[in-house]
C-alpha cells in the first residue's frame, strides 16, 4: 500500500473512550467531565474549542473557547453543505449534455464533431457517459471520426484549490476540480505479483487505462518477503511510477490515483466508450480531444442527470468527499453571481450567515471542502450555523442537510465509533480530519429527550498520538453529553 500523510478522509477506527461517567448526571457535573476527557498530555500544548448549546432551550450547557478561529478541516462541509441546501434548492441537479455538430447520414456515420458540456457534476461516472453512448447509438450514430470538444467552462480554470499541499495531489482525497468531472477524477489501478520472482506485476487501469503512462518499475518479491509496491503521479503529468515489491504470494493491491487536467481525461474516457460499444471510431492515436464550446447549430443527442441535491449531499457528506464539496461551492458562486470559482461561491456563503443572523466572524474559506489549511471557523459559528439549520431552512432543506450527515455507529466516516453505545443510531455529526487538526460537530438527542447541537474543534495536538487521542476524547464528550438531564 502507497504510504501517506494523515488523509482528511481516513475513516475512523473505534478508539477507546476516555473515563466519562455514563451513568446520569446533573448539568453541573459536565464541566468537570468534559474537562477531564481534554485533560491529557497531548492536548498540553494544543488549542480546543467546544461548545454545547440546547436546541430546546437554548441553554449553553458547555463553552470553551467557542470564538476562537480554528481550522475546521472537513467540518468546514458543513458551511458548504447548508447553503447549497438553502439556495440550491432539494430538486438541484447538475446536467451533462452531449451535442453534435453536422448530420447523421442514412449509413449511420456522424459528418461532424461531439461537444461534452459539463456543469461541474462530481458524481458522473464512466458508467453515466456508457448510457449517453448509448443514447447516441439509439439516435443513429454507428461510425464517428470526427472530434471530441469539451467544454468546462461551468467553472473557472484553477483545478487546485489555494493552501491544497503540493504532496497531496496525486491522491483520490485530493482531485482536480473541473466544470466537467467522470470517476471523481482519478484512475484506480491494481498491481498483481508475476509469474516468478523478479517479474514486473501486472499493473491494469480499472479505467482511463490510455489516459496514463504507466512506468512500472516495480518487481515481483520472494513468497513470504514484504509488500512495498508505491504508485505515485508525477506532479502536473499524467505519468505514473510504479516501484517496490509485490510478493508472489501476495493479494493484488489496489491504488486510487488523480489525473491531471480532468476535462481532457473525460474526453478520452468518451473515445474509449465510444470503441467498447463497438463505433467505428479511429485508431487511438488519432483520436483528438480538444477544449471547446459549442457553437448554436449543435444539437444534443444525449443528456445525463444527477441524482437530487439530497442524494448528492449524502454522497458529499457521509464519506465527506473532497471533489463534491469544491463542485458545490463553485456552483454557488456560478448561481450567484455567473462566476463558477472559489472566492464567488465563498461569497456566497458568506451571504448566506448573513441572512440567517450567523456571525462570521474569524471564517476564513479558502475551499468548499476543508482541505486547505488556511480555512478557520469558530465552534460558535458552527453552532449557531446547525441551530439555524434546524429552526430557518424549509422542512425539505433540513431534512436534506441532517440526514445527510453522519449517523454514528451505522454509517459514513462515523461507521465504526459510538457502536454499543447510547450514542448509536442518534448522534448525527461531521467529522473533520487533517495532520493536527480533528473536529466533530452535529446533533444528538439525549437519553432524557433533550435535542443538542454541539462542536468540537481541536487544534496543534501532539501529532504522533494526537489523533486516536482527539477522536477518543470527542467521544467521550458525545457520550457524557448523552446522559445530561432535562432542565
Amino acid at each position: 500500500m502507497i504510504i501517506r500523510r494523515f488523509s482528511p478522509l481516513l475513516l475512523c477506527l473505534v478508539l477507546p473512550l476516555l473515563p466519562i461517567p455514563s451513568s446520569a448526571q446533573s448539568p453541573s457535573d459536565l464541566p468537570s467531565g468534559i474537562d477531564a476527557a481534554l485533560n491529557v498530555p497531548e492536548f498540553k500544548n494544543a488549542v480546543v474549542a467546544v461548545l454545547v448549546r440546547s436546541l430546546d432551550t437554548g441553554r449553553t450547557l458547555y463553552e470553551k473557547n467557542p470564538d476562537v478561529a480554528l481550522m475546521p478541516a472537513s467540518n468546514l462541509k458543513l458551511l458548504t453543505a447548508a447553503t447549497a441546501s438553502a439556495k440550491l434548492g432539494i430538486g438541484f441537479r447538475f446536467t451533462t449534455t452531449l451535442l453534435r455538430t453536422g448530420e447523421i447520414t442514412g449509413s449511420g456515420e456522424l459528418k461532424g464533431d461531439l461537444y461534452l458540456h459539463g456543469s461541474g457534476d462530481p458524481s458522473l461516472t464512466s458508467e453515466d457517459l456508457t448510457a449517453m453512448v448509448r443514447q447516441l447509438g439509439s439516435a443513429g450514430v454507428r461510425k464517428f471520426h470526427g472530434r471530441v470538444f469539451v467544454d468546462a467552462s461551468a467553472f473557472d480554470a484553477r483545478a487546485l484549490g489555494t493552501g491544497w499541499e503540493w504532496d497531496d495531489e496525486s491522491y483520490y482525497y485530493c482531485a482536480q476540480v473541473a466544470g466537467l468531472n467522470c470517476d471523481e477524477n482519478t484512475v484506480v489501478l491494481t498491481a498483481e505479483p508475476g509469474k516468478k520472482p523478479g517479474d514486473p506485476p501486472v499493473v491494469t487501469a480499472i479505467n482511463g487505462t490510455r489516459y496514463l503512462t504507466l512506468r512500472n518499475e516495480a518487481k515481483t518479491g520472494v513468497a513470504g518477503s514484504p509488500a512495498t509496491v508505491v504508485f505515485e503521479r508525477a506532479r502536473a503529468r499524467n505519468e505514473v511510477t510504479i516501484t517496490g515489491s509485490l510478493p508472489l504470494d501476495a493479494k493484488p493491491v489496489r491504488e486510487t490515483v488523480t489525473v491531471e487536467d480532468p476535462a481532457r481525461f473525460v474526453g478520452t474516457r468518451l473515445w474509449e466508450i465510444l470503441e467498447r460499444s463497438g463505433t467505428d471510431t479511429p485508431k487511438p492515436e488519432k483520436r483528438r480531444v480538444e477544449i471547446g464550446i459549442a457553437p448554436t447549430n449543435t444539437l444534443p443527442v444525449a443528456t445525463h442527470v444527477s441524482p437530487a441535491l439530497p442524494k448528492l449531499l449524502a454522497d458529499f457528506l457521509k464519506p465527506s468527499d473532497n471533489l463534491y464539496g469544491e463542485c458545490l461551492l463553485k456552483t454557488l458562486g456560478r448561481q450567484k453571481s455567473g462566476q463558477g470559482t472559489w472566492d464567488s461561491g465563498a461569497a456566497t456563503v458568506r451571504d448566506y450567515l448573513g441572512e440567517i443572523g450567523v456571525d462570521a466572524a474569524g471564517l476564513v474559506m479558502a475551499d468548499g471542502s476543508g482541505l486547505s489549511r488556511r480555512n478557520t471557523v469558530t465552534a460558535r459559528m458552527l453552532v449557531d450555523l446547525l441551530t439555524a439549520v434546524e429552526t430557518k431552512l424549509p422542512d425539505g432543506a433540513r431534512a436534506a442537510f441532517v440526514d445527510g450527515l453522519p449517523v454514528g455507529g451505522q454509517d459514513g466516516t462515523l461507521r465504526n465509533r459510538f457502536k454499543s453505545t447510547a450514542a448509536q443510531g442518534v448522534v448525527r455529526a461531521k467529522t473533520g480530519s487533517l495532520t493536527g487538526a480533528s473536529s466533530l460537530s452535529g446533533y444528538l438527542t439525549t437519553v432524557a429527550g433533550e435535542r443538542l447541537v454541539f462542536s468540537i474543534l481541536m487544534n496543534h495536538y501532539h501529532s504522533a498520538t494526537g489523533a486516536t487521542r482527539t477522536r477518543a476524547a470527542q467521544d467521550a464528550i458525545v457520550l457524557a453529553l448523552m446522559n445530561v438531564p432535562r432542565s
